[in-house]
């Protein structure tokens, strides 16, 4: 009597599932077998023609008849005429149509109507959905208790006004910008509704972050072999939302040292002031350079994303090139333009970054050279195969300036490193001057494209081909290429990566490569 039960409830559950996709008269024959180790149930199913959908009508009544936010759901994109039925889209039509009003701010609304009917001899559904949107409700007020900020700072968070009418993404956009802004913690976003005033009271409250904050590092790479960072924050050194913070890294290759005071403005989720000053000294096999810097640089988020960065920088920088020691002063106004998007903060499958600059220095503006100096650089990540990504990015500089022995070292382009052309050393690459010693140019073009294919849930092996130099004309471009394959793990600090590499002008057998950080 068991075996007898199982084989009928068996069957009964095949025909329900397959009723979700649509077919209503299914052969299924099911039959039990038994063995010495086990017992089988075993279902032979003949599907038959599915029931297509032949009528879809969704009414929506009330003002939401007229909410554009509706267009995509009363076109039903997942239930198409002539494609067989299945249950779980018109389910989720349903649940989409009655979410999207909640979100939209008809908290009144309700489904009247709900009805999927099957003509099962002509292979037929017809669906029909009426929604009775009532009215749209608006925010009335919208408090925020803190004792972080002075409250009229605090309030320019808020990315709403009263009186709009209320939109769940307006409570979820504005819960984010208090997160990210660093001021708070434990952050709650509330809401009381008055059915009768048809109207909702946003209430919000946010603990403030600690004021100070910590940062020790270490870290490896071929470029600058093993370093260590120290840094300090205060989050909050004033209620104004002033914050500052101080960072100290050093390594064989590269010492410095930064302070950077950020000041509030406008939008303080978009718009900021950023003062900074720093020294750096860095001696590398083809130059070295102490550098002082102070600069101003007003940063904005705009809606789109792109982040615009106008700014004006002093620097001071002592340099050693090819045995040619000198001393500049400039003055650069610039701009730097940027946005970065990815579908993964730590290990993208998807995503670009893009990133360009320009900057100028003048004689007749306090500098002791003239130039005009544009970058580029750019990454994009695409999901290829399984498991695997295409990574691909171009790296671009040009200069007009007279000559590249009166420029600063910082301002002269070089290639050769992890994060250049693998195969050659970090700077390595460049023109040169009648001794044979690289000088750097005026110009630089270089550019990878890698291959990378998951084999272990954190690790992934890698093909490269690196190619590119920097040049003085475009007469003297000559690019040279760097080609291997490599390992990646996806620790917990990040990726680290290993690439052996060897060089197209065979000056070494091979270079072995070590870098951490983010692909984006």
């Amino acid at each position: 009597w068991r075996q007898r039960g199982l084989t009928r409830s068996t069957e009964r559950n095949a025909r329900n599932a397959l009723k979700a996709l649509g077919h209503y008269e299914p052969k299924v024959e099911t039959r039990f077998e038994k063995t010495e180790d086990c017992w089988k149930i075993i279902s032979h199913v003949t599907l038959d023609e599915p029931v297509r959908v032949a009528e879809v009508k969704i009414t929506i009544n009330g003002p939401a008849e007229e909410d554009w936010a509706f267009r995509r759901i009363r076109n039903h994109e997942a239930l198409v005429v002539g494609e067989p039925l299945r249950h779980d889209n018109y389910e989720k039509t349903k649940s989409d149509l009655v979410q999207l009003a909640a979100d939209r701010g008809y908290l009144l609304s309700e489904l009247t109507e709900h009805r999927l009917e099957v003509d099962v001899p002509e292979r037929k559904a017809y669906i029909k959905l009426t929604l009775d949107s009532g009215p749209r409700y608006r925010f009335r007020s919208i408090h925020f208790e803190q004792d972080t900020l002075k409250q009229s700072l605090a309030e320019r968070f808020i990315t709403f006004e009263p009186d709009t009418y209320y939109n769940s993404r307006h409570l979820i956009n504005y819960q984010q910008a208090l997160s990210g802004s660093g001021y708070y913690t434990n952050i709650r976003v509330d809401t009381e509704v008055d059915h009768e005033a048809q109207m909702v009271d946003v209430l919000s409250s946010a603990d403030p972050r600690p004021r100070h904050g910590y940062m020790a590092g270490i870290g490896y790479s071929t470029d600058v072999g093993p370093r260590l960072r120290l840094g300090y924050e205060n989050r909050r050194a004033n209620r104004h939302g002033h914050r500052y913070n101080t960072e100290l890294e050093t390594s064989e290759v590269r010492t410095e040292i930064a302070f950077n005071y950020e000041i509030p403005v406008g939008d303080p989720k978009r718009q900021r002031v950023n003062l900074g000053t720093s020294y750096l000294k860095e001696k590398t096999s083809t130059s070295e350079s102490e550098r002082y810097r102070a600069g101003i640089a007003y940063i904005k988020e705009l809606p789109s994303g792109w982040v615009a960065t106008p700014f004006l920088d002093f620097e001071r920088e002592y340099f050693t090139v090819a045995n040619n020691t000198a001393r500049t002063n400039l003055v650069m106004p610039g701009f730097d333009f940027s946005r970065s998007r990815g579908n993964h903060p730590i290990y993208p499958t998807r995503g670009w970054r893009l990133n360009t600059r320009i900057r100028v220095a003048d004689e007749n503006l306090a500098s002791t050279v003239s130039f005009v100096q544009l970058t580029g650089f750019a990454k994009v990540i695409l999901p290829i195969f399984d498991k695997g990504r295409l990574l691909a990015r171009v790296d671009v500089g040009t200069t007009l300036a007279d000559e590249v022995t009166v420029l600063p070292s910082s301002v002269r382009f070089f290639a050769g490193g992890d994060h250049s052309v693998r195969g050659y050393g970090y700077e390595r690459l460049g023109p040169k001057n009648n001794k044979g010693e690289v000088i750097g140019g005026r110009h630089k073009l270089t550019g990878g494209i890698e291959y990378d294919h998951r084999f272990a849930e954190s690790w992934a092996w890698a093909l490269f081909v690196d190619g590119g130099n920097a040049y003085d004309n475009l007469d003297s471009y000559d690019p040279v290429y760097g080609y291997g394959a490599g390992v990646r793990w996806r620790s917990p600090i990040g990726p680290i990566r290993l690439d052996i590499a060897r060089p197209s002008d065979g000056r070494e057998a091979f270079r072995i490569h070590i870098s951490m950080g983010p692909d984006l």
